[in-house]
């Protein structure tokens, strides 16, 4: 009998579960950026990109590698906001075609190239930022940011950090709940701007797991660089982000871009497109 009444009690209480899990997935989740003062996080930004051009008839294609790990500093800030301070522990970057190959390690003195210097100056010069709690970057230490002799300014940094900030939405959302974001990154030489479509697929175990989905379109850039050149490029990106619900914390986040479209030169139109795919991952300390 005692036998019966255990064999009984185990799916029992497997179905209890499971309608406590089906319950729970039915009620909203609070999203947002609630990082408690003190906290530290990491991120791990790691990309691949191929980009295939056509030039005066002849085609090419450029690879590039590019890893970003940074460190996140939590503290009160003004109101209700948070003030983060922001180090870039390590950046590198390698790019491969077919004439050419150069590649930067900020933790390898063996390959730090002179043409890419001031890259290597983003690495070790804190900044701070405040983020109120939807993720949106209030002001940025101008004072901090202007002492960093690098191609770091106002609008680059906010660029930087929209990916792994303006995830949230603007009110707590069910399984099956969307919410859009708007945000102008930086791909390569290219600013973009990114429609994004995030959908809460479920929540287990306090973390959140959405889907995205996106458009991007090509903006007029600022690069020095970029001058007397038209770039009318379009795509999509899509992938998946789990969110931890306690702090906000991308705990991972994984997606593909498929972009293509013209640049513009005095004389001649060259067709490209670039693919990436980008992952990153967010830690605790």
């Amino acid at each position: 009998m005692r036998k019966y009444l255990v064999t009984l009690a185990l799916p029992l209480l497997i179905l209890a579960q499971a309608c406590k899990e089906a319950s729970n997935q039915g009620e909203a989740t609070t999203l947002t950026f609630r990082f408690p003062p003190g906290s530290v996080y990491a991120y791990l930004l790691d990309s691949h990109q191929t980009i295939e051009q056509e030039m005066m008839g002849q085609k090419s294609e450029i690879r590039q590698t590019m890893q970003l790990l940074s460190t996140h500093q939590v503290e009160k800030g003004p109101r209700d906001n948070k003030k983060v301070t922001v180090v870039f522990d390590r950046f590198y970057i390698k790019s491969v075609s077919a004439n050419s190959e150069m590649e930067y390690d900020s933790a390898d003195s063996t390959k730090q190239p002179k043409e890419l210097d001031q890259i290597g100056g983003i690495v070790n010069k804190p900044f701070s930022i405040t983020v109120d709690d939807q993720g949106k970057i209030v002001s940025i230490d101008a004072a901090a940011a202007g002492t960093i002799a690098t191609p770091l300014n106002d609008s680059t940094i906010r660029r930087m950090m929209q990916q792994s900030l303006n995830v949230y939405p603007t009110k707590p959302v069910k399984p099956g709940d969307t919410w859009q974001t708007e945000y102008v990154t930086n791909m390569g030489f290219m600013d973009m701007l990114v429609n994004s479509e995030y959908k809460l697929l479920s929540v287990v175990d306090g973390v959140a797991n959405v889907e995205i989905k996106a458009t991007i379109k090509s903006v007029p850039s600022d690069n020095p660089q970029m001058k007397g050149m038209d770039i009318e490029m379009t795509g999509t990106q899509s992938g998946t982000m789990e969110i931890d619900v306690k702090s906000g914390l991308i705990n991972a986040s994984k997606f593909k871009q498929e972009v293509s479209g013209n640049m513009k030169i005095p004389g001649e139109v060259i067709p490209m497109t670039l693919s990436s795919e980008t992952r990153m991952i967010g830690t605790m300390k």
